[in-house]
């Protein structure tokens, strides 16, 4: 995963046009580096905005034991003493937990920062971290300082407080600063980086008796970050939810295209096979159907040309037709008795019609009943007053 590393100059964007940046490689390595405008600026998946050595105060607080979760503006109060400015104006990060109940803190001023975490987000860009440089910084011995050269200061990170800036000046001021430091805690050992030999640092340690070794050089855009500060949090973080869960969500969307499509392949599947059933069966029917009907059946034939042909099979063995109309007139005369009178007949393709005299609700539902045990239907409908026209016809 690539990192593009912004370096805040101050007055940008509002007076500057550009900023020095550097790409890192998936393993922290530079792979590139410039001072551009952000049109020159290079694509990568993480962005990071270091902030310039002496714009970050860090210090200790003492906060009350009731405070679990710490806010800013409980931050603000706590460090209110060690302040230059309003506790409002500043951002604060909290770092590790120190004996006596204790917390290491960084603090900034947020008007600028702002603005410019605003401009980035205007340019596509969003701070996965906003770090100070003194957290770019060598790490210190065990017991020791890690003091680092620059052009218009000094560079001092220790165990506590996390790290200094001292301005370059004078011999004398610069004894004074670091004299300062030293009250705090003389360390064992020094790491000397950026000077030209350890004797321009312990020279300005007067009094000091420890071990001055040299160290690696300090470069902010090859500089690795280890632990330390990042004020990349609340409504400065880039909250890049989507590039977290974006590998996850890919191979979900994978696993479940592919069991939708094997869904899918598997009912046309079972489509084909049960039209290849439909189509088989079809056959078979058509080819035992055809020694009865005489030949090839015709759509929409084969139902009338099969029950002809087992009337033609019941009176081949002096059984009476389904479609005879001497059978249907000597049901209904068995169903009927002799309360039927008929004044007019007429039978055709298994129908048959007959127009009587009135006859009673009740009849007519016996007839129903004794009829249908014979497979036989019986409907009746008024043709004139006084008469009604009865259909007598085999269930289909």
């Amino acid at each position: 995963m690539t990192t593009l590393r912004l370096y805040l100059r101050p007055g940008w964007p509002d007076s500057e046009p550009g900023l020095p940046w550097a790409l890192l490689n998936a393993r922290g390595e530079l792979s590139a580096q410039g001072d551009s405008a952000p049109g020159g600026w290079p694509k990568a998946d993480q962005c990071e905005l270091v902030l310039p050595a002496g714009r970050t105060l860090f210090a200790e607080v003492k906060l009350p034991d009731a405070v679990k979760q710490p806010t800013p503006a409980v931050v603000g109060f706590a460090l209110e003493e060690s302040l230059a400015n309003d506790p409002g104006a500043n951002l604060y990060a909290l770092g590790d937990a120190l004996p006596g109940g204790r917390r290491a803190v960084a603090a900034t001023e947020s008007a600028g920062l702002r603005r410019a975490v605003a401009m980035l987000k205007t340019l596509g860009r969003l701070c996965d971290r906003i770090v100070p440089e003194e957290c770019l910084l060598p790490a210190p011995p065990l017991d020791g300082w890690s003091v680092t050269r620059l052009a218009d200061r000094w560079l001092v990170r220790a165990a506590s407080p996390y790290a200094a800036s001292l301005p370059r000046g004078g011999a004398q001021i610069e004894q004074a600063l670091f004299a300062s430091l030293l009250a705090a805690g003389a360390p064992a050992r020094l790491s000397v980086c950026g000077a030209d030999s350890a004797e321009e640092v312990t020279g300005r340690l007067a009094g000091w008796q420890g071990e001055a070794v040299r160290g690696e050089a300090h470069d902010w855009r090859s500089g690795r970050r280890q632990g330390g500060y990042d004020f990349a949090q609340g409504d400065l973080a880039a909250n890049r939810y989507w590039r977290d869960w974006a590998p996850s969500l890919k191979k979900t969307g994978w696993l479940l295209g592919s069991l939708l499509a094997a869904q899918i392949a598997l009912t046309l599947g079972q489509s084909a096979w049960f039209a290849w059933q439909k189509h088989s069966l079809s056959q078979q029917i058509r080819a035992a159907a055809t020694p009865w009907i005489g030949g090839q059946a015709q759509p929409g034939s084969s139902a009338l040309a099969m029950t002809r042909a087992v009337d033609r099979l019941r009176l081949s063995h002096g059984q009476p037709a389904r479609d005879d109309l001497v059978e249907l007139m000597g049901a209904l005369a068995s169903a009927s008795g002799r309360e039927l009178q008929a004044r007019a007949l007429e039978y055709e393709a298994g129908r048959l019609k007959l127009q009587v005299n009135e006859v009673p609700a009740e009849s007519l539902a016996r007839w129903r009943k004794l009829l249908a045990a014979r497979q036989i239907m019986l409907e009746a409908t008024s043709s004139q007053p006084g008469s009604k026209q009865l259909v007598v016809a085999r269930e289909p």
